[in-house]
């Protein structure tokens, strides 16, 4: 596997990584996840700041497969992110290498909202990247209407860099910078 020279030294740890909160389990997505991806990515509300259409299965199965593929490439993705109580999956929180930089992004299934897993999540996973995965910059990009993301950013200390338009949107960019 042709690693990036700074994810070698981190590919063994990275690739079996298994992070956990007071409420929450996050790990690798698995194909066994498929199919509990697709009922989430299924509403349109869900992903209403992304594009606001609903996935199909086929388009859901893609998304895990590509996050799966990633692991193994470059050492990150987007990982599952799971209920410790009874290990269902609520979402997802992670990286993803994008022509604009490394995106740090986030989904959750409606019935998990405004119950802090947003936040929980994205601390742990966030300081991940950092910390293990040697990640020194990441992106935020958010609708200016999303509010609940960008209270999150904010509250994990990303700095707002600019207004855009995103996939025909008005968004936000935020970066986060590792202190050095």
């Amino acid at each position: 596997i042709a690693l990036e020279p700074r994810h070698r030294q981190c590919y063994m740890r990275c690739f079996f990584m298994l992070l956990q909160t007071k409420r929450l389990i996050i790990e690798h997505f698995k194909d066994s996840d498929i199919s509990d991806w697709a009922k989430i990515e299924s509403d349109a509300n869900v992903r209403r700041f992304v594009d606001g259409k609903a996935l199909s299965f086929d388009e859901a199965r893609k998304y895990v497969e590509m996050n799966i593929r990633q692991y193994q490439k470059i050492g990150y993705g987007r990982y599952a992110v799971r209920l410790k109580e009874n290990r269902n999956l609520i979402g997802m929180c992670g990286f993803l290498k994008e022509n604009y930089g490394i995106d740090f992004g986030y989904r959750y299934s409606k019935i998990s909202w405004g119950k802090g897993f947003g936040f929980e999540a994205a601390k742990v996973v966030l300081n991940y990247g950092l910390s293990e995965l040697g990640l020194e910059k990441v992106v935020g990009l958010t609708a200016e209407k999303n509010f609940g993301s960008i209270r999150i950013l904010e509250k994990l200390g990303f700095k707002l860099q600019e207004r855009l338009l995103f996939n025909n949107t008005k968004a936000f960019k935020y970066n986060y910078t590792k202190d050095l």
